[in-house]
This record gives C-alpha cells, sequence and structure tokens, in this order.
C-alpha cells in the first residue's frame, strides 16, 4: 500500500462520546427515535417491486415515490453511525434488517438499478455497515455493485458550468466528483486495489486544480454548491491514501475560498443551490430568493471536509467552521418527521425569513439529517499520542485510554447561553498529558483555571490553549471564553448589510407584528443599540425613534416553524417611515 498522508489528530470513533443532556441531545434523542420508527417494508418497498418480490408497506412518496434509493445508503449509513454513537443497538439492527432486505432484490451481476447519485449514497452505507457493524455480506455486495457500476457509468465528465451545475455526463452520472471519498475509505481499510482504482477515476482535478496551486479560481461558475464542497473531501481522502500533498492543498486553500466568499453567518452556504462568483453576488442573493443554503447536507459537507483538515493539519481554526454549523446551520434546523416531511433551505433573507419544511417528502437532506446527527459526536473531541484536545463545548463524556488507563472526561457546560465550560476527570492513578482547548477566531481573553486558580496559558485566537501537566484524579479545569457582540458583513461589496453575532450565536430579530428591522446610524456604536437583557444571549434593541412594540436579538436556533425573523439587516439603511 502506498504511504499515505500523516494524520496528526484522530477521531476517538462512534461510541467514545457521549451527548449529556442539553439541545443536541435531544435533536439526537428525537432523530434516533424517528429514523427508528420508519417502516422497514415502505424503505424496501420500491426494490421489491423492481425486482418482481411481493412488496408489502405503503410507499414513501415525495423524493421517494418510486423507491427509497436516492437516500436509502444514507438511512443505512445513519442508522449503524448513530446506533453505535449512541449505542443503540436496535438502530444498527435496523440498518443490517434493510441491508439483508435490500441485498435480497440485487441481481448476481451488482446491477442496483441507480443512478450513480443514489448508487454512492449505497456505497457509503454498504462501506458503514462493513467498518461499523462487520455485516459479513456487506463487502461482498459491494464488490459486486462496483464491478456493475464499473461497467456501467459513463466516463464522459465535462465539467460543471452555470448551465449543468452538476456536471452531469450522458451516463446519468450526476455528482460524479463526490464518489473517491467513500472508495479511498475501503481502500484503506481492505487493500483491495479494485476499490483504489475505481477511486482514482472520478477524481475531480480540472475543477481542483486552481486550489492546488494555491490560488481560487479565476471565474467562479454558478456550479451546484452542496456537491462542489462535498468534493474536497474526495480530495481529502486521496491525500489520506496516497500522502501527494497537492491534494491537502487543494482541501487548505478550497476551504479557505468557502470561508472568504461563499458562507453565511450561519456558516452555510449556496443560494439556489449555487456557488457564488465573489462579486457582491452573495450579498445580492439576500435580495432574491428564499433558497439560500441546504442546511443538512451543507452542514455534512462543512463538518466532513473541517474534519479532515483538523486530523491533517492539527490546527484549530479547522474547527470554528464545524462550531458556527453547529449552532446556526444543522442544530437551528427544523427536525425531520415520520412521514418524511423535512427542513431543507436556510431562509436569510432581508425582507424577513422563516423556517419552513420542504415541499416534497424524503429530500436528499433528509439523508443527511441522521449522518450529521452521528457526526455530532465525532467532533467534540480529538487525540494525539501526547494528549486531549477539546474542540466543541458541549455537554458530553468521553471514555478514553491513555496511559494504560482508562480516563472518563465528563464536559459541563452551558455554553454558548453561558461562556464557560468545564471538564472533570474519573481515573484510578494520576495521569501525565496535555489538555488543549480550541480558542475561536473571534474570540479575545480566554482563560484557564485549574481547581479553581488561574493558570498562565497562551488563549490567542484561533489556536489551541495548552496546558500540559500531571492530572490528578480529583482535578477540574474551567475555560472561560468572553462573547462579545460584533456585525458580520456579508461580502465586502456590502459592508453595511450584516448579521449580527454573539460569540458564535448568529442572532436574529424577531419580526413579528410591527417590528422594524434594526438599523445603526453610521456613527453610532452597536453598544448603545443592543443592551444585553438577562444571563443569555438576548438582547434588546433601543429605539431611535418610538415603536409600538419592543424589539429583540436572540439566537436563530430558538426560532420555531413559521415564525418570522430577520437575521441579516442594512444597517445604515433609511427607516421606512
Amino acid at each position: 500500500m502506498t504511504a499515505g498522508g500523516k494524520v496528526l489528530l484522530e477521531e476517538f470513533g462512534f461510541g467514545s462520546v457521549t451527548l449529556l443532556p442539553g439541545r443536541f441531545r435531544t435533536q439526537v434523542d428525537e432523530a434516533a427515535a424517528t429514523y427508528g420508527a420508519l417502516s422497514n417494508d415502505s424503505i424496501l418497498k420500491g426494490f421489491r417491486a423492481q425486482s418482481g418480490q411481493d412488496a408489502p408497506g405503503d410507499a414513501m412518496g415525495g423524493w421517494c415515490a418510486a423507491n427509497s434509493a436516492v437516500i436509502f445508503g444514507q438511512l443505512v449509513s445513519g442508522m449503524v453511525r448513530l446506533g453505535r454513537a449512541t449505542h443503540n443497538q436496535a438502530l444498527v439492527d435496523k440498518a443490517i434488517s434493510l441491508h439483508e432486505g435490500w441485498l435480497a432484490t440485487l441481481p448476481a451481476d451488482g446491477n442496483a438499478r441507480m443512478r450513480l447519485y443514489d448508487w454512492e449514497k449505497l456505497a457509503q452505507g454498504l462501506i458503514d455497515l462493513h467498518l461499523l457493524a462487520q455485516v459479513e455480506s456487506a463487502l461482498p455486495a459491494l464488490r459486486a455493485t462496483t464491478g456493475w457500476a464499473e461497467r456501467t457509468f459513463d466516463r464522459t465528465r465535462p465539467l460543471a458550468n452555470t448551465h449543468d451545475f452538476w456536471g452531469a455526463g450522458p451516463g446519468d452520472t450526476s455528482e460524479w466528483y463526490i464518489l473517491p471519498e467513500a472508495f479511498y475509505r475501503i481502500y484503506q481499510a481492505t487493500n483491495d486495489s479494485v476499490f483504489k482504482e475505481f477511486a482514482d477515476l472520478w477524481l475531480y482535478e480540472d475543477y481542483w486544480a486552481p486550489f492546488a496551486e494555491g490560488k481560487a479560481p479565476e471565474t467562479v461558475e454558478a456550479v451546484h454548491a452542496y456537491s462542489h464542497v462535498n468534493a474536497f473531501s474526495s480530495a481529502a481522502m486521496a491525500y489520506a491514501v496516497t500522502g501527494e500533498k497537492r491534494y491537502l492543498d487543494i482541501c487548505v486553500h478550497g476551504y479557505d475560498f468557502i470561508q472568504k466568499t461563499q458562507v453565511y453567518a450561519t456558516g452555510a452556504y449556496g443560494p439556489d443551490e449555487r456557488l457564488m462568483p465573489p462579486n457582491g453576488s452573495l450579498g445580492r442573493s439576500l435580495e432574491c430568493c428564499a433558497y439560500h443554503a441546504e442546511v443538512p447536507c451543507g452542514s455534512w459537507a462543512g463538518f466532513k471536509l473541517s474534519r479532515y483538515l483538523m486530523s491533517f493539519t492539527g490546527e484549530a481554526r479547522y474547527g470554528d467552521w464545524i462550531e458556527t454549523l453547529l449552532y446556526n446551520a444543522i442544530g437551528s434546523a427544523l427536525p425531520v418527521q415520520q412521514d418524511g416531511t423535512a427542513f431543507y433551505y436556510g431562509d436569510y433573507r432581508i425582507s424577513a425569513g422563516a423556517k419552513e419544511y420542504y415541499w416534497q417528502q424524503w429530500p436528499c437532506c433528509s439523508g443527511t439529517y441522521i449522518q450529521d446527527m452521528a457526526e455530532y459526536h465525532n467532533l467534540v473531541f480529538f487525540k494525539d499520542a501526547a494528549g486531549l484536545y477539546v474542540n466543541l463545548y458541549l455537554p458530553s463524556q468521553l471514555s478514553w485510554t491513555h496511559g494504560g488507563q482508562t480516563i472518563t472526561v465528563t464536559q459541563e457546560t452551558l455554553y454558548p447561553e453561558r461562556d464557560s465550560s468545564t471538564l472533570r476527570f474519573d481515573m484510578a492513578e494520576a495521569a501525565e498529558f496535555a489538555l488543549r482547548f480550541r480558542i475561536p477566531g473571534w474570540a479575545k481573553g480566554a482563560v484557564i483555571a485549574v481547581n479553581g486558580e488561574r493558570v498562565p496559558v497562551a488563549a490567542r485566537p484561533g489556536d489551541w490553549a495548552v496546558i500540559d501537566r500531571l492530572w490528578m484524579p480529583s482535578d477540574s479545569v474551567t475555560i472561560t471564553i468572553p462573547m462579545a457582540l460584533r456585525a458580520v458583513p456579508i461580502d465586502e461589496q456590502h459592508p453595511d448589510r450584516v448579521a449580527m453575532m454573539y460569540g458564535p450565536i448568529v442572532l436574529a430579530q424577531d419580526e413579528a407584528c410591527c417590528r422594524r428591522p434594526l438599523t445603526i446610524a453610521p456613527d453610532t456604536a452597536l453598544e448603545t443599540r443592543l443592551i444585553k437583557d438577562g444571563d443569555g444571549p438576548r438582547f434588546r434593541i433601543t429605539n431611535a425613534v418610538p415603536e409600538r412594540h419592543t424589539r429583540y436579538l436572540v439566537p436563530l436556533y430558538s426560532f420555531p416553524k413559521d415564525w418570522p425573523y430577520w437575521v441579516y439587516f442594512d444597517l445604515h439603511a433609511p427607516s421606512l417611515y
């Protein structure tokens, strides 16, 4: 096997991290209950009917009206991952049962009767069944259907452009460039060159070329945003397998391009599902449509790329996007419903938006939603030989083997409703290791105390704050990250079109009856118009002119379905009256 890319930070793996009670644990538990209660017969109905078998159950409807191929692999993958992460064996067993039901419909020649778009997700599910649930039939099924795919899918792969934003070829090969990630993963596990050779076929070299040279594309075509961001994870796995630095450069420069030109304050991206040229188009998107970002899908791609980059580079800065997406994108989404009603688009219109469900059942975002729920557990802590890294400040518990003993690390926090987080250690003997906390790029003045005593630690924004010492079983360590209001412009061309943030939180204004959006005169300080109200992230807007109602800014994640809000404001706009 070719020497792969160097991994500096390791994940702990599903099952090592438990989310403790809090809003994210609630979101995860609701998802596990919803997906766990789905009818296997309904999910398998279309496959069985296609193969001439008895097909009981009700059709799923929406995107899955004919069959569930568009999300089937994601359901299997998400159930295996979330089941392992939460020690929910019933969810793992459900994924295995779905696999067995589908396998009974697969012809001997491996013809899955799927588009590449659907089949890539199927491969994800089979790989996770093999790697995480040790299902013996998953790998032979993957080999069989990969042989069919290698013989079948057209390799005419034009570069995506404004007119064909998926980059589809004549063989219905939509989003072909996301294939390598999964197949490099299984190659790493099996050393089967068939999988590597297949992955090599679908590398997106034309699109990646400028990023490999350390620059953004000269022309940014309005191509499909989610899949083109997701494609960077294929470059990441190409680096992991080959060790070729150019693939790591692609990811680093691709990440920087996304952050500089594509993301809203929420971390989400893709108005009308497209990348934006850096000419003010992102700012103008707030005026012309309500479909600003595929939130569950976009979060999934952002989580993966950021995690890969943290692992390969060891740099803390990549955790900032994870945190932003966590609180303001997927963590702010409406939950998937039992009938497949799902949250899809983030709505950030300058004229006010609202959280709404997608108009068809079982869209792609219903597949990535459960994968996001599992991924939460993968993003809180990392490790290396020297110690532990704290990336996210979530109520959580980690079981970690270090220095020959098991250490239980419990993180107690109300962050970001409060500005601190405390870690407590439960271990039989003292242990020496380095403990590193991610200092967000926006944070100033973070401090750390061990057993209540402040310790001198460099806490530079965008870096790790490090404490290396002999830790005793009774030790606790608290990090305090002061938060402040800031106005974040949408892009360089619209410096006064801003979102208001407090720490990692995007604040939104309640747009109920007879309230006007926040405006601030150019010579007025932000703090004179926004007054903190209570202990949490709630701000009262002081009135420049008499108002009928008091106006507040509160976290976007706190808004329910259908309740109108403003996320972006033209601060210096003239009053309507």
